[in-house]
């Protein structure tokens, strides 16, 4: 081999080693400065426990809580559920989706779904939680089963905020 030959590889190595650190710049820059969200994980859900059981708790140990859910019609209950789904979407869209790069390959509509069904189950879990870790559903207003449903759904508006907290600490 001459010394041109030599050069030739040497400098074809050395071309090598600049795209793969260029490739790994590119990575890092990503990861720290655009935030793009990762994939979601079980990691995920149990952040959003533990920021949902923190604002929720909050919240539950107000003593109108229980008073004003058990005092909910039908129409009421549900529009705090439709508010709760509506926070938990706009906090997923803003929080994770609007950070997406390649919206073409990662789609709303299968971002949005896993994300928001997993965090309104967790939220729901942790309400339900809650609501029994206090004995709440053996409160003095609390009448029937129904009565504790409303409590949970009350409780799961604030907790659906805390849910998106560690999402939101970790884009800053």
């Amino acid at each position: 081999m001459n010394v041109e030959e030599k050069l030739i590889k040497d400098v074809r190595e050395e071309k090598k080693e600049i795209e793969c650190i260029e490739h790994e710049i590119k990575m890092i820059r990503e990861r720290l400065l655009d935030r793009v969200p990762e994939r979601f994980s079980k990691r995920d859900l149990i952040n959003a426990f533990f920021g949902s059981l923190t604002i929720g708790i909050t919240f539950i140990l107000k003593g109108a809580t229980v008073r004003t859910a058990v005092g909910l019609d039908l129409f009421h209950t549900e529009l705090v559920i439709a508010s709760t789904l509506a926070i938990l979407f706009i906090e997923i869209y803003f929080i994770g989706y609007s950070r997406v790069k390649n919206k073409c390959q990662r789609k709303l509509g299968q971002f949005m779904t896993k994300r928001l069904f997993a965090l309104y189950g967790v939220v729901i879990l942790t309400s339900i939680f809650l609501v029994y870790l206090l004995n709440l559903n053996q409160s003095e207003y609390v009448n029937s089963s129904m009565d504790v449903m409303k409590i949970v759904v009350v409780v799961a508006f604030p907790c659906a905020i805390g849910a998106a907290v560690p999402s939101l600490l970790k884009k800053f």
